[in-house]
């Protein structure tokens, strides 16, 4: 099962972690993770979480891409019955929650 990222509440991910801004990448895997650990996945569009999180559709993929090369988080594209793609799926794989859970333990909310 996965939950849709528009429904998706930013409430609980870190803003600051260690006294600095939290980066795109922290912010996205924290919330990945959250849900991950919830549902087992998150949906979403690039464009519809840049603009809950307040970055650029570049920064996100950017931080998307990264998340999967240092093997955090796996996505699968999501498609409609025509076969239009409505985004991807994300879960954080056990070493992405386990990172997420020290950002978080370093993190402060806003």
């Amino acid at each position: 099962m996965s939950t849709t990222g528009a429904g998706t509440s930013l409430r609980g991910i870190s803003t600051r972690i260690n006294g600095r801004h939290a980066f795109v990448h922290e912010r996205v895997l924290e919330l990945i993770a959250r849900e991950t650990k919830a549902s087992g996945s998150v949906d979403f569009s690039k464009a519809e979480l840049a603009e809950r999180m307040g970055c650029c559709v570049r920064s996100l993929d950017r931080a998307l891409t990264r998340l999967r090369r240092e093997g955090l988080v796996v996505s699968t594209p999501v498609f409609n019955k025509v076969g239009g793609q409505l985004g991807n799926r994300y879960a954080a794989t056990p070493e992405g929650i386990e990172r997420a859970q020290r950002l978080a333990r370093r993190g402060s909310k806003k």
